[in-house]
């Protein structure tokens, strides 16, 4: 039996009616890391990295540290980062209710010197000094010994996107952010940092695309992945996975408000299409973790604890259900180990590359 074929069995199946796959669902060719096309969960190499004992508690995202050394767990609940040596050891570091407020996601950057936070909040997080929707991504240094999750560490912030559910590094200091609040996609490059614990923050340019297009879950991490040009997005609350080609749009007027001093403007006209959603039969939900590795998009389906893996055309490679109480944010490293989150467990697990 041919791929092609296969592939049009599974399609008409969802179609008519199917909500799911079952193991008569088979691609031919599927992936070694997922069991290929086995469905079957046991016969992952799953290895535990961090529990409980390490002082996981309500993790959302998870990010493995360009040198391969470390991999950081941003934690919502108590506003804190779980920095795990791979070596041996992990280090917990509470953050303040501003800088670190209700964190749910988090990205190294390209070169590994800067990380970056986002954070679903639309609260005081300064008392009365701030308005209650003062909240956007916060640019930390990327070495876990000058990290300290506080202002004297922190090295810029920018504020036009609370409740923000996902980030993702361009390059230099540039982050996009998923805005919950503006339901849209926002592009923050910080340009010069202001160094650590500083205030400056009026060079960042604030680009805000695609308002009222993704559809944010509250309290689900939606992950985004940057490459070549192209944005992928977890889009939780659509269902479906969308991508943003940044190479489009066209600038438009201010975006306010403006509490930085900063360059903030919309973005029209850009093309943001689907990928992959469940009218083209492909049985997502509520997807939540993403991570590109090799040209193969992994995602994470916090409604249904699948991990489901797609070429870039969006075509079904494998997918694999974990037992897990609640999926969060995922991660692949150089190896294509790929490391997800049970937040309802609060552990961190690593399905080993063959």
């Amino acid at each position: 039996m041919t791929r092609s074929f296969l592939l049009l069995t599974v399609l008409a199946a969802c179609n008519n009616g199917s909500d799911d796959l079952d193991d008569t669902d088979v691609l031919e060719s599927g992936l070694a890391l997922f069991g290929n096309s086995a469905h079957d969960p046991s016969l992952l190499s799953v290895t535990t990295v961090a529990d409980s004992g390490d002082e996981l508690d309500d993790p959302t995202d998870v990010a493995v540290h360009p040198d391969g050394h470390e991999v950081w767990v941003i934690q919502k609940d108590d506003e804190s980062m779980v920095i795990i040596d791979l070596d041996g050891g992990s280090d917990h570091v509470r953050g303040s209710s501003h800088f670190m407020a209700q964190p749910m996601g988090l990205a190294f950057s390209v070169d590994g010197d800067t990380m970056a936070t986002i954070h679903e909040t639309d609260e005081l997080t300064q008392g009365a000094a701030t308005p209650e929707d003062f909240m956007g991504p916060t640019m930390w240094p990327a070495d876990s010994d000058d990290f300290d999750a506080d202002h004297a560490s922190h090295l810029d912030m920018l504020h036009n996107s609370p409740n923000g559910v996902g980030i993702a590094s361009e390059g230099d200091n540039v982050y996009w952010v998923f805005d919950g609040y503006h339901d849209a996609l926002t592009r923050y490059d910080f340009a010069d940092d202001h160094g650590a614990g500083g205030a400056d923050h009026s060079d960042g340019l604030v680009e805000r695309w695609v308002e009222g297009e993704v559809d944010r879950v509250p309290d689900v991490p939606s992950n985004l992945v940057f490459d070549q040009g192209h944005l992928y997005v977890a889009d939780s609350g659509n269902g479906r996975i969308a991508v943003l080609d940044t190479n489009t749009g066209t600038g438009g007027g201010n975006v306010g408000p403006n509490y930085d001093g900063t360059d903030q403007t919309y973005v029209e006209d850009a093309v943001l299409t689907t990928l992959v959603d469940t009218a083209d039969g492909i049985p997502l939900n509520t997807p939540s973790g993403l991570a590109l590795h090799d040209n193969v998009l992994y995602v994470g389906d916090q409604a249904t604890g699948k991990l489901y893996a797609y070429d870039l055309a969006g075509t079904l490679l494998d997918w694999v259900p974990l037992d897990v109480g609640e999926l969060a944010g995922i991660d692949v490293d150089a190896e294509g180990n790929l490391y997800y989150l049970d937040r309802g467990a609060s552990t961190l697990y690593r399905i080993e590359a063959p």
